[in-house]
């Protein structure tokens, strides 16, 4: 089949961006155009010699344009397949034209659905009928019609048409373009007729996600993996990256993991987390981020090499300079001075990443479930010692207050079974995934005596019930003062008893923070 010629065309857009421009073009190649409303009314202000649908149609607009397209004179010209003797015999006997080309974009529902000044009224306004028709008509019938969803077709296209380049492959990859379009299009409308008005989670899930970018491998080098973004939003990157390569599968993973921890800690000091696999391996506060940095390094001096650190504070000159002195992955900070991203750019391949907060919120956690997922919200991260119920005959000192916030703050973080020893400047010792909560007792106090740091007197916290004394035993030996956990064992009566025979106070938060 030759490739498609256009003389005849329907122009009908609510984002006018480079209408204009390509209305001229097609004029100048005499190419028929039809139009509706404020199109036809923009088109017919720049000199472009533009018809009326309803010229075509012999039928007005009508219902403050709720049906102007909606005509078989329209509908006919659009699926007609030219290749087709039937078809074109049936056009001929209702004296209908094909149309070659279809310019449409819709109504900007998302804008509206999205706006929490819009009304139900104004919501459902902006629901298109007659555009996704057209399109979806033009692509069924993409080897007879050419259709442009968006602005960003314009200038291939017209490069194409000049060249006589309109060839079936290229016209496919239109048809293709709309029906992405329309099934994101259409799953925001479904969102907003489905969606729960309540606490409960939707009943639909609709995600519509276009390839980015590839990268290198996944977490294994046999694995391919890519970035997807959402389709049509701009805004969507969780980090800014500054310098340095390209950033890893296992590198985001880990870098949104180092976000989330420091973002759930809200402190109001300089704070700063060391991530390795996704789990903390020292974090610290301090008077300073490089302090703070310091501190955390100290946790597990080894384990933080070639990891990522997040901080919560702007990264100046002498922090960078400590940062240089060690092997790092990533940094992520709110900002950079000039001078520290000098002293940083020097290691060509560190990445330095800025976080985007506003895109960084998310209600839902999401797991692959065979074919299926797995769902759940997010849990909340807001946390209030002064909740928490002390079942212990000891009572904690209030100068200890601090580091069981801290110690609870961080251990929400760290995959389980999870033990955090903490002081009032962040972690003395993380033990982490262990299959069995003494095991992570013992890394943990292992990690903070092969560090050099002080135990005793300092607190643990435990992500999830003790489900025997054997941990508090085990605590008892080094003087920790006490644990903060969220309690519900049926031994919970063994577990208090231990701390009383050992003069250690325990806290129950009444709230679990597993963390697979």
């Amino acid at each position: 089949m030759n490739n498609l010629q256009i003389k005849r065309a329907i122009i009908s857009v609510f984002d006018k961006t480079g209408i204009v421009e390509l209305a001229k073009k097609l004029d100048e190649k005499n190419v028929e155009i039809f139009s509706t409303g404020g199109t036809y009314r923009k088109l017919e202000e720049a000199g472009v010699r533009v018809s009326k649908i309803s010229k075509l149609t012999e039928f007005p607009e009508i219902m403050n344009g709720r049906v102007k397209t909606l005509h078989p004179k329209v509908f006919a010209g659009l699926l007609a397949d030219k290749s087709n003797p039937n078809h074109l015999a049936d056009l001929e006997s209702v004296s209908v034209t094909p149309f070659d080309l279809v310019c449409v974009n819709l109504y900007a529902f998302s804008k509206a659905y999205n706006n929490a000044d819009s009304t139900e009224e104004q919501i459902i306004e902006m629901i298109d009928i007659g555009g996704p028709s057209m399109l979806r008509a033009s692509a069924k019938n993409f080897s007879s019609v050419a259709v442009l969803s968006h602005a960003g077709q314009y200038a291939e296209f017209l490069e194409r048409m000049e060249k006589d380049e309109l060839d079936v492959p290229y016209l496919k990859t239109l048809a293709g373009d709309v029906f992405v379009h329309t099934a994101k299009y259409d799953s925001e409308i479904a969102k907003f007729f489905t969606e729960s008005k309540d606490e409960n989670l939707d009943d639909y899930l609709f995600n519509n996600y276009e390839k980015q970018e590839e990268l290198r491998y996944g977490e294994n080098p046999d694995q391919k993996a890519a970035i997807y973004k959402p389709i049509g939003t701009e805004n969507w990157e969780p980090f800014k990256q500054l310098h340095g390569k390209q950033i890893s599968y296992n590198n985001y993973l880990d870098c949104m993991a180092a976000y989330q921890i420091v973002k759930d800690m809200q402190s109001e000091e300089p704070l700063v987390a060391n991530i390795k696999h996704t789990n903390p391996c020292g974090v610290g506060i301090g008077a300073t981020a490089k302090d703070a940095y310091v501190r955390a390094v100290a946790v597990d001096p080894t384990s933080y090499y070639g990891g990522i650190v997040c901080s919560n504070r702007k990264v100046e000159a002498d922090f960078a300079m400590e940062l240089k002195k060690s092997f790092l992955e990533c940094i992520i900070a709110p900002c950079y001075s000039e001078e520290a991203l000098q002293i940083l750019s020097k290691k060509k391949d560190l990445r330095l990443l800025i976080p985007n907060e506003e895109v960084l919120v998310s209600k839902l956690m999401m797991k692959e479930y065979g074919s299926g997922l797995l769902v759940q919200q997010k849990q909340e991260t807001k946390f209030n010692l002064a909740d928490c119920q002390i079942v212990t005959d000891v009572k904690p000192d209030e100068k200890l207050a601090k580091a069981l916030t801290l110690g609870w703050n961080i251990v929400r973080n760290v995959k389980s079974n999870a033990i955090v020893l903490a002081d009032d400047s962040g972690a003395i010792g993380v033990g982490a995934g262990q299959m069995s909560r003494v095991d992570s007792m013992k890394i943990a106090i292992r990690k903070a005596k092969e560090a050099g740091l002080k135990i005793e007197n300092t607190i643990i916290a435990s992500d999830a019930f003790f489900p025997f004394r054997d941990s508090i035993d085990e605590a008892a030996k080094y003087k920790i003062a006490g644990a903060i956990q969220p309690g519900g064992s049926i031994r919970d009566e063994e577990v208090i008893e231990a701390c009383n025979e050992h003069k250690m106070f325990m806290l129950f938060t009444g709230q679990r923070v597993f963390k697979h």
